[in-house]
């Protein structure tokens, strides 16, 4: 998904995100699981089953018989089956079972984190927020939950509070790249351009093949009026994926305010190619052709304002 850089502003407004965008940020997983230790029920074969319903029919052939188990495996029980009852949208069953588990183990900022997920993706990003900052008490380096309560100050258009646990949850994960796009995004939005290239060169840092950092520094840059060093960015975003519509969008954005129309046409016409409902593409697609015509006859140089960069910041 491409987005205009003014749209990580109008984001931060939105109240609720999608389960599969949280969860995956949050890194917790979808849906959730945990693993038993020599359990006595056979239905643990089924307990950990990719497929929701076959989880919740072997997790309640254990939870039938709870009692015979240890505290762990009653705790991952319940777990295992709050994650199918959340992969199934069913948000009323997931939350009880996370409170069955808190029950059992009332210190786990794993479960705390996990339930806060659910409360997130139902939308109630109050109660969410309440169980990750439970799971933060408990471990201040749970980089999920920090990344997650992120998110929530985002959606409350609280940009300091989120930007600061996106600092908090990239120390304690020193290998996600996560906080650190979504922190270059804000600090974009923002038109903290230069803290933005930071955040976006430390996630190149941790990964050089994440074109989407070198795409966004590339945005901070174009937005700095650094077309030239826009344009490299651009171009080491599609050497590590060619198909990268965003990076295609933008760098015909940078030779349209150089006015290498030709250029640009042919980034336009990739990016369509690639996604031939991008309205973005296919009016600068078009606008090109007409400044090229235009550029043929002997009249001048037509005047021409590119568009704003774009880039991923979810």
């Amino acid at each position: 998904m491409h987005e205009h850089i003014n749209s990580a502003a109008r984001a931060a407004a939105r109240a609720r995100f999608s389960a599969a965008i949280i969860l995956s940020f949050a890194l917790l997983g979808a849906p959730a699981l945990a693993a038993h230790k020599g359990g006595v029920s056979a239905g643990w074969d089924q307990c950990r089953a990719p497929d929701p319903d076959a989880r919740i029919g072997g997790c309640t052939q254990v939870i039938q018989e709870i009692k015979k188990e240890t505290p762990h495996n009653q705790a991952a029980a319940y777990v295992n089956r709050a994650g199918a009852y959340q992969a199934k949208g069913d948000y009323a069953h997931a939350l009880e079972d996370f409170g069955k588990a808190l029950e059992i183990n009332p210190k786990s900022s794993v479960v705390f984190a996990a339930r806060g997920a659910a409360h997130h993706a139902k939308g109630d990003l109050d109660s969410a927020r309440a169980d990750y900052d439970r799971a933060i008490a408990l471990d201040e380096k749970n980089a999920a939950a920090l990344l997650a309560r992120a998110h929530i100050w985002r959606a409350k258009g609280d940009i300091e509070k989120a930007l600061a646990d996106l600092e908090a949850a990239a120390k304690a994960d020193p290998k996600s790249t996560a906080p650190l796009l979504v922190a270059g995004a804000l600090y974009h939005a923002k038109g903290d351009h230069d803290r933005a290239i930071a955040a976006f060169s430390e996630a190149v840092k941790r990964d050089s093949k994440l074109a989407a950092a070198r795409n966004g520094r590339g945005a901070c840059h174009y937005a700095k009026g650094e077309f030239d060093k826009a344009i490299a960015e651009f171009d080491a975003a599609l050497k590590i994926d060619a198909g990268y519509v965003s990076a295609l969008v933008n760098r015909a954005n940078a030779w349209r305010v150089k006015k290498d129309f030709v250029r640009a046409k042919v980034d336009y016409d990739a990016a369509l190619a690639a996604k031939p409902d991008l309205a973005a593409a296919k009016k600068g697609a078009e606008d090109m052709a007409r400044l090229i015509a235009k550029q043929g006859s002997s009249a001048p140089t037509p005047a021409d304002a590119a568009p704003a960069a774009e880039h991923e910041h979810n």
